[in-house]
């Protein structure tokens, strides 16, 4: 036979039946309360089944208790819907954890509804031990014995754990027995309470037994309220109002408890036992005559410390499933830590208890993650709240990288390497978009991080991101600016017949980016390596204009530039002058050199030319020189459209007639197709 203690030192034992009624309160006209009305909870009770020790979550809405519905007590769950508790569940994983005749009894809900306390006496010769379990998707999960140093071979049982997850209160035996010679005589088995606290390790410390005046003769069912200082039990001893009666102290700073005070609101000749409270702190819940699960309205002036609830659910951004997290709660003006939690690992439920009256900071941290911070000041707070707050955390940021040209502030096409600081291999390589100039680089969080920039005839750039602490943020920017490679480059500017210097004017047009660079002949001037530029000499000296390209960083650091003197008979060849194929039509690329001519025209007003086109020896002489009178005029056509008088050009055209080189090959016939200009008078 499996040894097991009295019934009733676990479960309630049948002494009346079942009550109903509305259960009288005494008066004590010295405390400054009243008389609340006590009611059965409906919705719970249940006729010829006792429902015992009940253990209620910080919002209210759940309520675990013991009820022997079979051979023995086991463990149920109700919900509070729309001011109604719904029919109780049996918690399977742990009801059936033992066999069928073995107690599970005494459960105590963490204020956050995810971790479940309770006492059993499960296995042969097994007196009982505290064991816990913990929510899961699928319902509680199947307990584990919280072993030492909290469980002897001794009885432990009726847990309650604060809201703060951080300190266990539960009964033992007195081995000194009752001091009340009456109880003695009954040889009635006594309990003690005792309270054991977590370790910076998580682990459970040596249990100590609470001093007097919470310890005198039977304590039973201790419940630590929300606020981590208010405590419930009862107690069996001198001066109640008989049989087990409830009380209510208060720990102070100096860790000191008050002297309990009896809560006669509620406290009758009867058994009162097993009280809970939510965080709200109006309503109790306890057991009634070894029977049923009463509520009361506790008075205002008995009522522990007000508080808020904060909470909801921590989930991954990307997944968005529940994730496990430490909740630290400090204090927004000390910086003491409050609290350290835990979430519920599967689900990601969380819920915190905060004492009005004070500031707090709340950090949420999970390795490997990124953080989160919210702050709560309730220093003018009056009244209870339920504060919902699902969170978010995610594992990696986006680095979004803007490489861009330092001078032009125009994008850049780039290679971007990215490694883990101190590594050696690089782990993420790409190339940002051209047009936009964006990368953007995907960083799990936990680490530091080197990003390298490097593109052809610009200095690389390089630069840390470090995401081994606090990060709030997922999008983050970067603008890197990239210098140019630079070769100083000399324009000489000379006469094309005396070899003598001019004064002019240099234009350099960037052809592979926006870049406009204006500067007098005969200069030094840094170029972009690698790009290619034109180069247009102008001088307002009589002369006429002259152009050229260069793509610097092939060794070719002198640009030698020749100008042609504006007098009668000069010839002025033009460049990139273009026809459609046996057509007069111009291309495109000859209106940047004809740009060149009119301007030219305009600033020498006095200027008369003669438009000479030229052909090469492909077709008959005759077909070439018309085609080469309509190509002159052509050109003619186009100036004069651009607000130049006719009477300034002459256009002409000469055929094949005279070569400028012998057409002996597809290079020289295209040298041979060309326009000129002839000075008629200036």
């Amino acid at each position: 036979m499996k040894l097991r203690l009295l019934l009733a030192v676990i479960a309630p034992v049948f002494l009346t039946e079942v009550v109903a009624q509305e259960v009288p309160s005494t008066i004590n006209d010295s405390l400054d309360y009243y008389i609340s009305t006590q009611k059965v909870v409906t919705g719970i009770s249940k006729e010829g089944v006792v429902e015992y020790a009940p253990s209620i979550s910080a919002d209210g809405k759940t309520m675990i208790f013991e009820a022997n519905e079979g051979a023995s007590y086991k463990l149920y769950e109700s919900r509070l819907e729309n001011g109604q508790w719904g029919s109780p569940t049996p918690l399977t994983n742990i009801n059936s954890f033992g066999d069928s005749t073995d107690l599970i009894a005494g459960p105590s809900i963490s204020f956050d509804g995810n971790t479940l306390y309770f006492s059993g006496s499960i296995g042969m010769g097994n007196l009982s031990d505290i064991y816990v379990s913990n929510k899961t998707e699928e319902g509680w999960s199947v307990p584990k014995n919280i072993g030492a140093p909290i469980n002897t071979s001794d009885y432990e049982g009726f847990p309650s754990i604060s809201a703060d997850g951080s300190t266990l209160y539960f009964v033992a035996n007195n081995q000194a027995g009752p001091q009340d010679k009456e109880l003695s005589k009954l040889n009635q088995i006594c309990y003690s309470i005792f309270r054991s606290v977590k370790n910076k390790e998580g682990k459970w410390g040596i249990p100590e037994k609470l001093p007097a005046p919470i310890n005198q003769d039977c304590e039973k069912a201790p419940k630590i309220m929300a606020d981590g200082k208010t405590l419930i039990f009862s107690s069996n001893r001198p001066g109640g109002s008989g049989s087990y009666d409830m009380y209510q102290s208060k720990i102070n700073v100096l860790g000191e408890w008050s002297n309990p005070q009896p809560l006669n609101y509620v406290n009758t000749d009867k058994s009162d036992q097993l009280p809970c409270i939510s965080a709200q702190g109006d309503l109790m819940y306890y057991v009634f005559n070894n029977q049923d699960i009463y509520s009361v309205e506790i008075p205002p002036n008995l009522r522990q410390f007000m508080n808020n609830i904060v909470q909801g659910k921590i989930t991954d951004q990307d997944t968005k499933q529940g994730i496990a997290a430490t909740l630290i709660v400090t204090d927004a003006l000390t910086s003491k830590t409050v609290m350290t939690l835990q979430n519920n690992a599967s689900t990601g439920d969380y819920s915190i208890v905060l004492p009005v009256g004070r500031n707090f900071n709340i950090e949420v941290e999970k390795e490997g993650y990124s953080s989160f911070t919210m702050s709560y000041d309730l220093r003018k707070v009056n009244k209870y709240q339920e504060i919902s707050k699902n969170i978010e955390l995610f594992k990696s940021i986006n680095l979004n990288v803007n490489i861009n040209d330092i001078e032009l502030f125009e994008p850049i096409s780039a290679d971007v390497k990215v490694k883990v600081q101190g590594h050696s291999e690089y782990f993420s390589e790409l190339v940002n978009n051209p047009i936009t100039g964006e990368a953007i680089i995907v960083l799990p969080i936990g680490q530091k991080y080197e990003v390298s920039i490097d593109t052809e005839n610009f200095k690389g750039q390089f630069f840390s991101f470090d995401l081994s602490g606090l990060v709030m943020y997922r999008e983050f920017e970067k603008e890197v600016e990239l210098i140019p490679e630079k070769e100083n480059v000399m324009i000489n500017v000379s006469d094309l017949m005396n070899n003598s210097k001019v004064r002019s004017k240099i234009i350099l047009r960037n052809k592979n980016r926006d870049e406009y660079i204006e500067i007098t002949g005969n200069e030094m001037v840094a170029l972009r390596k690698g790009d290619r530029y034109e180069i247009e000499a102008t001088s307002d000296h009589g002369y006429a204009f002259n152009s050229t390209t260069l793509e610097v960083g092939k060794g070719n650091n002198e640009v030698a530039m020749k100008l042609l003197k504006l007098e009668k008979d000069a010839r002025l060849a033009l460049k990139d002058i273009t026809f459609e194929s046996n057509s007069a039509t111009l291309s495109d690329i000859s209106f940047t050199e004809l740009a060149r001519v009119i301007q030219l025209m305009k600033e020498n007003p006095t200027l008369r030319v003669e438009i000479d086109a030229h052909t090469d020896d492909v077709g008959s002489d005759r077909y070439n020189l018309v085609l080469s009178d309509k190509r002159a005029e052509s050109v003619m056509n186009y100036l004069v459209s651009n607000d130049i008088d006719d009477d300034r050009f002459l256009a002409k055209g000469f055929g094949e007639k005279q070569p400028k080189v012998a057409n002996d090959s597809e290079e020289n016939r295209a040298a041979n197709r060309r326009v000129e200009l002839k000075v008629l008078g200036i």
